[in-house]
């Protein structure tokens, strides 16, 4: 069985998919960009990019009670592999508990709405 998962803290979609589906005891999130809750694209800056894609990552985690913690991999795409090791900073303050989630992280020559980055992941819900 699987559950569309919805929130109105993170971004709508720009096409026809989810922010997020439940499927058993993982949760897929969709691709995020830096689009903030004003509706505003993040431009030119991959650190403060990197925590708004973070953040609507956890708002949409945070309606089946996960975190970033709950985040077993991502898939992370960069413009330009250059802004790696300020991307990689943020990242890891975000990820700072438990097990880092497995990740891949590749350059792309072009995102959606021209953004700098964009993170996709699947969190378990770790039956405790």
């Amino acid at each position: 069985m699987k559950m569309k998962l919805e929130t109105k803290n993170a971004p709508a979609p720009v096409g026809p998919y989810s922010q997020g589906i439940v499927a058993g005891d993982f949760v897929f999130v969709s691709g995020q960009i830096p689009i903030n809750n004003s509706g505003e694209l993040v431009l030119n800056d991959i650190e403060k990019a990197t925590d708004v894609v973070l953040d609507n990552i956890e708002a949409i985690l945070k309606e089946e009670n996960l975190s970033l913690q709950d985040v077993i991999k991502s898939e992370v795409y960069l413009k330009d592999l250059g802004n790696f090791d300020k991307f990689n900073k943020v990242y890891e303050k975000r990820f700072k508990l438990g097990i880092k989630p497995s990740r891949v992280t590749v350059e792309v020559s072009k995102l959606p709405k021209n953004s700098d980055i964009e993170i996709s992941c699947i969190a378990y819900k770790n039956k405790k």
